[in-house]
């Protein structure tokens, strides 16, 4: 990850001369099926996260974000989004960066590239609707060791007195080839998030209800095959003692896990998810019109 990170954050450092807001965050997540199917409830994968927004123009920003998913892989993004006083559309190229599987015989891809799409209607103070994805583009050959990353969510969210609620479906998936077998991992989400907030408070707290199904799959009726749901309890909190600085952390835990296939032994694991970042903004960039 560390040999990852550091070119990646040459690049996006110098553009803070320019920038806005900046997101810097580390990950951890133990809900991952290794290559051969399993989940190892105390052997924590690792992540992490580096994004740069700089204004382009009065309703156009631009954003490079890289980032491992403690789960999915390594991506690198570059994203338009426009605004308007009700609506967000946003787009821009992807890559999946050096993914592959575990095997260490295989071959890394450098680049698989990919595309990001999404867009939000707004009612301000009312009502937030989005619908967003990150999904790579087939590939011209395929070979043993490679992996095609894909993301998408939809989420409705409203407003209550001093509380943010969102529905949302979210799904993180990765298609990789062992052996000239295709096999797919998912991990997709049903949730509740609430985030409480009061205005001139530098606190706000997040309580998240989580169903979650991990699934591992290679083809119909394969005994490899494994599914597993979680209930899953989450929370967070966001420590803004200044308007262009904040911390924030946010972590969710299962509390019971289930198989929806075949009875499986050994569920009784604690399996978590844990984020730890700091945002910040940096001057004022200059608007192109």
């Amino acid at each position: 990850m560390k040999k990852l990170l550091v070119p990646i954050l040459l690049i996006l450092l110098p553009m803070s001369i320019f920038s806005t807001d900046m997101d810097f965050s580390v990950s951890t997540s133990t809900f991952a099926f290794d290559d051969d199917g399993d989940l190892h409830a105390w052997e924590p994968s690792f992540g992490g996260k580096a994004s740069i927004t700089d204004k382009l123009g009065s309703r156009l920003d631009g954003t490079i974000t890289f980032e491992r998913d403690a789960v999915n892989g390594n991506t690198l993004s570059a994203r338009g989004t426009y605004r308007t006083s009700f609506l967000e559309i946003s787009a821009g190229p992807s890559f999946g960066v050096l993914n592959s599987t575990e095997d260490d015989d295989d071959v890394s891809m450098l680049f698989q590239p990919g595309l990001t799409l999404g867009f939000s209607v707004i009612i301000p103070g009312k009502l937030i609707v989005r619908a967003d994805s990150d999904f790579a583009l087939p590939p011209a050959t395929y070979g043993d060791g490679q992996v095609y990353l894909q993301r998408g969510e939809l989420s409705t969210g409203f407003y209550l007195p001093n509380i943010l609620c969102t529905v949302k479906i979210s799904q993180r998936s990765s298609v990789s080839i062992n052996d000239g077998t295709t096999c797919t991992k998912s991990i997709t989400d049903y949730g509740v998030y609430s985030e409480a907030f009061s205005k001139g408070a530098p606190f706000r707290i997040d309580v998240d209800f989580i169903y979650r199904v991990v699934d591992y799959y290679v083809m119909a009726d394969d005994p490899a095959n494994r599914k597993y749901a979680h209930l899953v309890l989450g929370g967070g909190a966001t420590w803004a003692p200044k308007t262009d600085f904040n911390l924030y952390i946010k972590g969710a835990g299962s509390l019971y896990t289930f198989s929806l296939l075949d009875h499986v032994n050994d569920l009784d694991d604690f399996f978590f998810d844990l984020t730890v970042g700091m945002r910040m903004t940096v001057g004022s960039p200059p608007t192109l019109e």
